[in-house]
C-alpha cells in the first residue's frame, strides 16, 4: 500500500478550509469509514509505503496498520515514524517501522538502498523529493505543515497542521519474479509534485531497467514549474496513472469531486506534450481497480 487514506475530514469550503487547516478541529481516523472502503485484500499488505507525514497521507495509517494490514512494515521517513509511535500499539512494535534517512534514499547524483518486502515480492527505493505549495501567487507560494518532527511523539497529532511534512520521497518500486528475483515490473510513485529536478532517479536506475507504470499526483502539479512534463521525459513509463487528483474534503460516501487545486487540464497537456509514443494513461475513480501485465522490458 502507498499512502492508503480512505477518513476524508470533511472541511468548510471556499477560505474557511485553510482555517480548518490551520486551526483545528480534531481529526482522527474514521474507522468506521476504513472498514466499509478499505479492500480486503489490503489485509495481505506486506509493506506500506508512506512518501510524507501530511495527514491526508499518513493519519489512516496507524488504525490500518493496526487492525487491517497487521504485520505489515511501515517504511517513511524519520519524522514519519516520530509521529506514527504516538500511537501505543505501535510504539510496541517499533519492529514494524522501516526508517529510511536522507542519507540511504537516491537522488539524481546517486542511487539510493534498496529495502526489500518481507516476503521478497517487492522491493523499494527512496528519491529525495519535495512537496508543491497548496497556495501560490505569483512567485510566492505557501507550503503546509512544511517542517520536520526530531522527536518521538506521545500521542497522535489532533489537528491537521500537526501532522508535518518531515522528509518527502519519491519511490522506485520493483515488483520481483518468485523464481528469479528479478525485477518483472517497476512503478515509480510520487505522492506530491516536486519542483524539477526533486524525486528524479538516477540515469543508471533507469538504465538498468526502464519504468512500466508512473504513478503521478495531479493536485499542485501546476504550482511547480514543468510538471509532470520534465519528470515524464526523464521517466519515459510505459503508462502513468494520474492520482490525488480529487478532493480529500468530500465524504468517500459521496461521488468525487475534483480538488480545487487541481488544473487537470495543464495536467493532461502536459502528459500528452511528454509522453513517449504508445504510452497510455488512466486517472481511476476511487476504489476503481485497474491491472497491468508483468512485462520484460530492458
Amino acid at each position: 500500500m502507498t499512502d492508503p487514506f480512505i477518513s476524508n475530514p470533511v472541511a468548510t469550503r471556499g477560505p474557511g478550509v485553510f482555517k480548518w487547516l490551520l486551526k483545528g478541529p480534531r481529526v482522527e481516523a474514521d474507522s468506521a469509514m476504513i472498514e466499509q472502503m478499505l479492500p480486503s485484500l489490503a489485509d495481505r499488505a506486506s509493506v506500506i509505503l508512506i512518501g510524507h507525514g501530511h495527514y491526508d497521507h499518513l493519519m489512516d495509517v496507524p488504525y490500518i496498520a493496526t487492525h487491517r494490514a497487521k504485520f505489515a512494515l511501515i517504511v517513511g521517513g524519520p519524522s514519519v515514524h516520530h509521529m506514527l509511535v504516538g500511537d501505543p500499539a505501535l510504539r510496541t512494535s517499533r519492529e514494524r517501522l522501516v526508517t529510511i534517512p536522507p542519507a540511504l534514499a537516491g537522488d539524481t547524483s546517486r542511487v539510493g538502498e534498496w529495502f526489500y518486502a518481507p516476503d521478497s515480492a517487492f522491493r523499494f527505493m527512496a528519491l529525495i523529493a519535495g512537496h508543491a505549495p497548496i497556495v501560490k501567487f505569483g512567485n510566492w507560494g505557501f507550503r503546509f505543515a512544511d517542517s520536520r518532527v526530531f522527536a518521538d511523539r506521545d500521542s497522535l497529532p489532533h489537528f491537521a497542521s500537526d501532522w508535518k511534512l518531515g522528509e518527502p520521497y519519491a519511490y522506485l518500486i520493483d515488483v520481483l519474479s518468485a523464481s528469479t528475483h528479478t525485477t518483472v515490473f517497476r512503478i515509480y510513485f510520487q505522492d506530491a509534485p516536486s519542483e524539477p529536478p526533486l524525486g528524479f532517479p538516477t540515469a543508471t536506475l533507469l538504465a538498468d531497467r526502464s519504468v512500466d507504470l508512473a504513478v503521478l499526483c495531479a493536485a499542485t502539479s501546476s504550482y511547480v514549474d514543468a510538471a509532470p512534463d520534465s519528470l515524464l521525459r526523464v521517466l519515459k513509463p510505459a503508462e502513468v496513472m494520474v492520482t490525488h487528483w480529487e478532493s480529500f474534503f468530500r465524504s468517500q460516501r459521496r461521488a468525487p469531486a475534483l480538488s480545487h487545486v487541481t488544473d487537470l487540464g495543464q495536467f493532461v497537456r502536459a502528459m500528452r506534450h511528454a509522453l513517449p509514443a504508445g504510452s497510455g494513461w488512466a486517472m481511476p475513480l476511487p476504489h476503481q481497480t485497474i491491472r497491468f501485465r508483468t512485462t520484460s522490458r530492458p
